[in-house]
């Protein structure tokens, strides 16, 4: 798949207007729960307080809301760029224009906006557990004008090998999409891909979990089997090994690979033959 050409890009920074008069004037928590409240309401949504970055990425207008510039992604947008262009050309190559994606580990939509926009994704499925990640990705994905296309019905839902409940994040203060889950104390829910996604088929799953990447995988192991599905996919170096197995049991080859960081390396991995 061809990938779209690099092309100079603008940045406006918009700074942030309160949602309401009456929002202005309460604490941040306040404003968080009157946000959540309104999302109830059909087709009412309440962005988060922050900045808003308008930018111009291959000749089409982008919008990214950051709320935390010192956040490792969120101060790649704040500059009017995307985070990860390598990984993103990685599935650019090898996505389908007009085909479905499955983003695991969506957290403040990078990915989601990038396939959504540029790669024409028919269907985008959204998996993101954390609070403070999803309403950026909310905010994101309604003001790059996505919302058709991206299934929001998973968030708020993390995915492993086995269903859960009492489950928190640990949330780092500048790296959002750092945040791992932690089990055993919380309000938050997991569940396996094959109980949420039976019959359903993506062209690419991208799976980027903190760690859970080996559960998250054997939790869809029917899927995986039924569809064969590409998959991009971190893998830390503690799972090198697990990864290494699973390879070989689902028959699955590493057709790209790519390391940003030295704590864990990302795979573009397809079915053989």
């Amino acid at each position: 798949m061809s990938r779209a050409p690099k092309t100079a890009r603008s940045r406006q920074t918009v700074e942030p207007e309160p949602v309401a008069a009456v929002a202005a004037e309460m604490p941040a928590d306040a404003v968080g729960n009157l946000a959540a409240h309104r999302r109830k309401r059909r087709g009412v949504y309440v962005s988060p307080l922050a900045r808003i970055v308008r930018c111009t990425v291959h000749g089409q207008t982008v919008q990214f809301t950051v709320v935390n510039a010192r956040d490792e992604i969120q101060k790649h947008h704040l500059q009017g760029e995307f985070y990860e262009p390598e990984e993103l050309a990685i599935i650019a190559r090898h996505f389908p224009v007009g085909g479905n994606f499955c983003d695991i580990g969506t957290n403040v939509g990078n990915h989601t906006v990038y396939v959504a926009k540029f790669l024409h994704a028919t269907r985008v499925v959204v998996f993101e557990p954390n609070p403070a990640a999803i309403a950026i990705l909310e905010s994101n994905i309604f003001l790059n004008n996505i919302h058709a296309v991206v299934d929001r019905q998973y968030l708020g839902i993390g995915l492993s090998d086995r269903p859960g409940s009492a489950v928190s994040m640990r949330v780092p203060k500048r790296n959002l999409g750092a945040s791992r889950v932690v089990e055993g104390a919380g309000d938050l829910r997991l569940e396996s891909g094959d109980a949420l996604l039976t019959d359903q088929r993506f062209d690419l799953i991208k799976i980027d979990v903190e760690g859970m990447e080996l559960k998250v995988l054997a939790g869809m192991k029917d899927l995986v089997a039924q569809t064969r599905p590409k998959i991009f996919i971190e893998v830390d170096q503690v799972n090198q090994a697990g990864f290494d197995a699973w390879m070989v049991e689902a028959q699955y080859e590493v057709i790209e690979r790519f390391q940003r960081y030295a704590r864990n390396t990302n795979y573009l991995v397809a079915a053989r033959g």
